[in-house]
């Protein structure tokens, strides 16, 4: 049986001497496991549009086991992401979490949606880190995994602190009296919190956010947290922001 869908290639790996597996996002279907058969031959017609990041209409086939891709028309390559290294690393992540929490085969029009749209304002926001931080507040709150950021998830106080205590396993922020107990914990100052918390609810990203990177380096451990992967892709984003390779 064939079936057509708008797919946005999250992931990929090589396999056998040519081909490539992708973990494709898609409008009608939600996440799905694709074959590109050949696709790492020079010649193949599957090969720009197996990249990671590309949008295609992809129609394939239901095999034993797989389901391999039979003819692909690409839609959009994000080039624009793909000439400048700080948002092609930034999209990156944004995809391999996008990958790991949206679920298999279970179409979800807002994350497909927010999906695009991130990706469209990573590659044309002036600060696009500032996107990517709206996009993945905006993720867990559409995936319900979104933290409590603006009060203590074990009282319900507003965050009082400057320098205030968060946990993952927890679910968010934790009054001090509260965080002995979560071996998880860590320090985040409380202006980042405060912008966490005032991304929520916004339809765009905004124009600017004081202290994006450390906003940025707040939220992987919650997302270490709810992949349970290692996630290479932010892992790396997060390098390059220690190391101030990135722009604000």
């Amino acid at each position: 049986m064939e079936h057509t869908v708008e797919a946005i290639v999250l992931r990929r790996r090589d396999a056998g001497e040519s081909d490539r597996r992708l973990v494709c996002f898609t409008r009608e279907l939600g996440k799905i496991d694709l074959v590109a058969k050949g696709a790492r031959k020079p010649t193949s017609r599957l090969r720009s549009v197996s990249e990671p990041l590309s949008v295609a209409r992809v129609t394939f086939a239901d095999g034993r086991h797989q389901k391999f891709i039979q003819q692909a028309q690409p839609v959009s390559a994000y080039r624009g992401l793909r000439t400048d290294y700080e948002r092609l690393t930034l999209a990156l992540a944004w995809a391999e979490v996008v990958s790991y929490v949206a679920p298999y085969e279970d179409p979800i029009e807002e994350v497909f949606t927010l999906c695009v749209q991130a990706l469209e304002a990573i590659e044309s926001h002036p600060k696009p880190k500032v996107a990517l931080a709206w996009a993945e507040v905006a993720l867990l709150n559409e995936t319900g995994f979104l933290p409590s950021f603006g009060s203590c998830v074990i009282t319900g106080c507003d965050v009082k602190e400057a320098d205030a205590m968060v946990s993952p396993r927890a679910g968010g922020y934790v009054c001090r009296d509260e965080a002995g107990e979560y071996a998880d914990r860590f320090i985040v100052r409380a202006e980042v919190l405060y912008g966490l918390n005032a991304l929520q609810g916004l339809d765009a990203p905004p124009p600017g956010l004081r202290f994006v990177d450390e906003t940025l380096n707040a939220l992987q451990p919650f997302w270490l947290n709810i992949c349970e992967a290692p996630l290479h892709a932010r892992s790396h984003l997060m390098e390059s922001l220690a190391f101030g390779t990135g722009g604000a």
